[in-house]
């Protein structure tokens, strides 16, 4: 059953607000993320040769 124009015209002006609110959480939650990650540390293997 495929979505009508004014359907879908509602649903966007219904959450517009919460879009625009929660628009910039996907972003700051990659930062987030990539800040907070573990370092990858170097091989045992690498330290012992050198």
């Amino acid at each position: 059953m495929p979505v009508t124009r004014n359907e879908s015209e509602r649903a966007r002006k219904q959450y517009a607000a919460l879009a625009t609110h929660y628009r910039a959480i996907g972003p700051a939650a990659i930062v987030a993320a990539l800040i907070h990650a573990n370092k990858r540390k170097a091989p045992a293997a690498a330290k012992s040769a050198a």
